[in-house]
């Protein structure tokens, strides 16, 4: 098949094309013309063609729909230098702008694929997530933050309503927070989520993401001003592990997803027909608990650890029934795994992960 791939330089878009075309399909890559620092990323690869476009602009997407037999949706704004106005336009009317051109220019497309996203169960309202039992794809929350996970959410909309309004072969596939091994390391060779200075820069900072979407309660709130006062007053300029508790005291805990157990899944979005019109959730073998993986990772690095309860509420887990049951899914690569490829990449090596380069509104150094 000739697949379109919207993103398909980003640090998914470009580990599913590779998987794609080891399956012997050809690939068209829609990129951002402002993401230029990527956009060679493909070149070595035979069967990829490369169109710059902006999902904005009904031209740019026609152009790209016409003559493809499937689409995977990956691009859109994330952590870029756009305004809330933008996110709306670039994740849901560009989704948009996509849906049409296939109903005008490829009605007999085999399969749409949207790139969706956890977030769809996350609530405004909350400071965190707090899940006890695993997620299931019935529990949408209902007010997704802005702009991200709000535009990301009506994107997914469209995609299943045109499947049951208008008989598109849409589904969506809702990420967990991916990991790309060659970022989890930081410049030392230590793990980024899993150091006190990381957490230090986020709750010092007022301008922080996390801080800055406090709900308006919190804000004042005292139980979180005092955890935030400890935490910074915690940091002594020296290096360690943080294990992070949430404000129950119960130990973080976060399903994540290796880059290549998310292209795995995408993949058989279009090999199997029980994906049409429905959402599965999409994520790894890599379940994180901080109270296990902080003190073997002390171990491993010879460094302390502290430990300190975080206002953002963190303990959750995608039940991933339904994608296995339906497509045949299974993750592979756990933490073990995803260390070993990041070490790889520190030294150097060969592996079988594309690394994201610079991503979209940053820059090199």
């Amino acid at each position: 098949m000739k697949i379109l791939v919207t993103g398909g330089t980003g640090r998914i878009g470009a580990n599913l094309v590779t998987r794609l075309l080891e399956a012997g399909h050809a690939i068209r890559s829609f990129v951002y013309p402002g993401d230029a620092s990527r956009a060679g990323k493909l070149d070595a690869f035979v069967g990829v063609e490369t169109v710059f476009g902006d999902l904005r602009n009904p031209e740019d997407v026609s152009a790209a729909v016409t003559g493809v037999d499937a689409i995977y949706h990956l691009a859109a704004a994330f952590q870029g230098p756009f305004d809330n106005r933008q996110y709306l336009d670039i994740n849901a009317m560009g989704t948009l702008n996509l849906l049409e051109s296939v109903r005008e220019h490829r009605p007999s497309l085999h399969r749409f694929v949207y790139a969706s996203t956890e977030g769809v169960y996350w609530d405004a309202r909350v400071n965190g997530r707090y899940f006890k039992e695993p997620i299931t794809e019935d529990m949408i929350g209902e007010y997704p933050n802005m702009p991200y996970l709000m535009t990301k959410w009506l994107g997914e909309e469209l995609a299943l309503v045109y499947h049951h309004q208008y008989g598109l072969p849409t589904c969506a596939m809702r990420f967990s927070t991916v990991i790309e091994p060659s970022e989890f390391l930081n410049d030392a060779g230590l793990p980024k989520l899993f150091l006190y200075s990381a957490a230090y820069k986020t709750y010092s900072d007022p301008k922080s993401y996390q801080m800055s979407n406090l709900p308006p309660d919190d804000e004042s709130d005292p139980d979180v001003q005092a955890m935030i006062e400890t935490l910074v007053a915690g940091w002594d300029g020296d290096e360690k592990l943080l294990l992070c508790l949430n404000p129950n005291g119960v130990p973080y805990r976060q399903h994540f997803a290796d880059v290549r157990d998310i292209a795995a899944g995408l993949a058989l979005a279009i090999e199997r027909d029980e994906a049409v019109g429905e959402a599965f959730n999409l994520a790894g073998a890599a379940l994180f608990d901080w109270g296990d993986l902080v003190p073997m990772l002390a171990d491993r690095y010879n460094m302390p650890y502290a430990e300190a309860r975080i206002p953002f509420m963190n303990y959750f887990e995608l039940d991933l029934s339904k994608i296995k049951t339906k497509l045949g899914f299974e993750p592979v690569h756990d933490f073990a795994s995803i260390l070993e490829t990041a070490e790889a990449f520190k030294r150097g090596e060969a592996t079988d992960v594309i690394p994201t380069g610079v991503m979209f509104g940053q820059t090199e150094g």
